[in-house]
């Protein structure tokens, strides 16, 4: 310190104060002494001038050193203090200690001898105090900010050990995946994320096995595809990044776990790849039902003129009408092939959702009852009106309810949800507690010409999800073998 250094003595006992101030003049001309003799001067020297230390006896004439330094603390004025007593009080010296005293001394001629020494370990000593008060408050804001960060993080963000348990889980994690905090700390991951699926859960739990064994060497493994079980029993797609976490030391205690739901994502590339598969396969679709066409109805014309002729046996005839059924049968077909292809132009309108899933499931309620299908609409309030063709979007509901009767061939229930969507979307469900569709073949149920039903053309969820694409909307499907299948549709904001 350059400049001199500044002691305020608040002090009555003034043979005490002449000794302080003589071992101050001895250390040499590094000291500037100004004296008070009570509490109230000393609080308006400190609120005037600056000191860079107090020395304050533990009684002055309007109170006690104790109480002063309490108001003092009280009004945030901060200077080390070094308290005088009279014989070495150790209770009072305590009480001074937690109100923030550096040191105390008694009065004797040994403390004043001694005082530059004190003075020295006093300033030192509350400068070091400052800089922990500043370095924890920076720690704390800095691990505040830190924390809020990675506690808002949209993704989910979790800490394991090496032993696979939770040791931190953020509030991204709880809404991508649907457990609390509380839920799963101390539990081992592998106990409710992965699959349900056996067979899928031992192929996880040996992939994170590895994943983990190059965790531990250091390595940063990134961007690895998962899937995983929400608590709702929902399955997500997530990329995932793995780090190493440490301690303090650099040792490897665990890891940390950063996840993205890319569900929509993976989606959306599906449909992308489908749409582009149909558009393809509708050029060579219309190619071929326009070359159909013709040479087909010139079979039929000559079928239908021999099948007028009365001079044929009874086989025959009955052979010429089995062709005709035939023919009719391969013109549906080529019909549909050539409305998939190119399916009539819409003629959109506002319409209420409610009432076209109405007017639709009214046109099957024979075939609900013959059926023995019970069903249920689960009409969603105040849904905003959709841009749409009511007929179009009309045969793609009745499609759908159609092969939920198809899958219930032993009856069942149908139940029919619509609901807001995203603001101001709208969302239909469709769900059966039919057969359900194997795994193998939900990704090809929206292939042309793919069908399992012996009747089937294969091409009416083909045309419905042309119909949608049209529309600006999406259909997904979640079915389980045994349980039955839900179709979803979502239409876009008007």
């Amino acid at each position: 310190m350059d400049r001199k250094i500044r002691i305020l003595v608040a002090e009555e006992d003034r043979i005490f104060f002449k000794m302080v101030e003589d071992s101050l003049k001895a250390s040499g001309d590094l000291y500037e002494v100004q004296e008070v003799s009570s509490g109230e001067e000393c609080l308006r020297m400190l609120q005037t001038e600056r000191f860079d230390i107090l020395l304050l006896d533990h009684l002055l004439p309007d109170g006690s050193g104790l109480s002063w330094l309490q108001r003092f603390n009280e009004m945030g004025i901060g200077i080390p203090t070094v308290f005088v007593t009279a014989t070495g009080d150790p209770a009072l010296s305590i009480k001074a200690m937690k109100e923030g005293v550096f040191d105390y001394i008694n009065r004797s001629a040994e403390c004043a001898k001694a005082f530059p020494f004190v003075v020295h370990r006093a300033i030192e000593g509350y400068s070091l105090m400052v800089e922990k008060v500043k370095l924890q408050k920076e720690l704390i804001e800095t691990k505040n900010f830190l924390e809020s960060i990675v506690e808002k993080a949209g993704d989910a963000i979790s800490a394991v050990g090496l032993d696979g348990k939770v040791l931190y889980w953020n509030e991204g994690a709880e809404r991508i995946y649907g457990y609390g905090k509380a839920e799963v700390m101390g539990r081992n991951l592998m106990d409710f994320l992965c699959p349900r699926d056996e067979n899928l859960r031992l192929e996880e739990e040996r992939s994170m096995e590895d994943i983990m064994a190059r965790v531990k060497k250091g390595e940063v493994v990134p961007n690895i595809e998962v899937k995983r079980c929400t608590k709702e029993g929902r399955e997500i797609i997530t990329s995932m990044t793995i780090s190493p976490l440490k301690d303090s030391e650099g040792r490897i205690i665990g890891a940390s776990r950063m996840c993205k739901d890319i569900t929509h994502l993976k989606k959306a590339e599906e449909r992308l790849v489908l749409a582009e598969r149909l558009s393809s396969l509708g050029e060579l679709t219309a190619g071929v039902a326009h070359e159909l066409r013709n040479p087909l109805a010139g079979i039929k014309i000559n079928t239908q003129m021999l099948s007028r002729k009365k001079d044929f046996p009874e086989m025959e005839q009955k052979l010429l009408r089995s062709t005709l059924e035939g023919i009719e049968k391969i013109q549906r077909i080529v019909d549909e092939m050539l409305h998939f292809a190119k399916p009539k132009a819409a003629h959109f309108k506002q319409e209420e959702i409610n009432e076209v899933v109405e007017k639709s499931m009214g046109i099957l309620q024979t075939k609900l009852k013959k059926g023995n299908i019970s069903w249920v609409f689960e009409k969603g309030a105040r849904l905003p009106l959709v841009q749409i063709d009511v007929h179009q979007i009309q045969q793609v509901l009745i499609n759908l309810i159609l092969n939920a009767i198809q899958a219930m061939e032993r009856g069942g229930t149908l139940t029919v949800r619509t609901f807001p969507e995203r603001g101001t979307g709208v969302g239909i469900e469709i769900s059966d507690t039919g057969t359900g569709i194997p795994k193998t073949y939900l990704k090809k149920i929206f292939d042309p010409f793919f069908t399992t039903k012996s009747e089937g053309t294969g091409l009416g969820l083909s045309i419905s999800l042309k119909i949608l694409n049209n529309h600006g909307a999406t259909m997904d499907v979640a079915s389980e073998e045994g349980k039955g299948s839900t179709f979803t549709i979502r239409f876009p904001i008007s």
